[in-house]
């Protein structure tokens, strides 16, 4: 009877043993299960950054072109200014010139009449 007691005392502490070792390998598969999640969310996380990085870099590549595109407006209408204000110069000068020919006319008459009405 004792061996029989002590077979069933081997066999049950081979099989607590058995149970400790598949609680040891579903803990084993339970880590590793949770250490692959969280290389997924990791992963998820800095594919996150690096698309919000690519998103920012895109606005301030629009941004840039859209002021860049102002910019170009901008100088065309100051070219066009400029060659604006040259007529407008061109045309001050060509005012100044026949103004200043029309004076030297009126003291050219104005002398003529004086010295005119001086000899009568």
């Amino acid at each position: 009877m004792t061996t029989e007691r002590q077979r069933q005392q081997a066999e049950d502490r081979r099989e607590r043993a058995e149970d400790g070792r598949r609680h040891t390998e579903k803990q084993r598969d339970m880590d590793e299960h949770n250490r692959q999640m969280a290389e997924e969310q990791r992963e998820v996380g800095e594919l996150l950054r690096d698309t919000e990085r690519a998103g920012e870099r895109l606005i301030i590549e629009y941004s840039t072109r859209a002021l860049l595109t102002r910019i170009e407006g901008f100088e065309e209408r100051l070219f066009q200014l400029e060659s604006r204000l040259e007529s407008i110069e061109a045309l001050l000068r060509t005012i100044h010139g026949q103004l200043h020919q029309l004076m030297t006319e009126k003291v050219v008459v104005s002398n003529v009449a004086r010295d005119g009405h001086n000899l009568v």
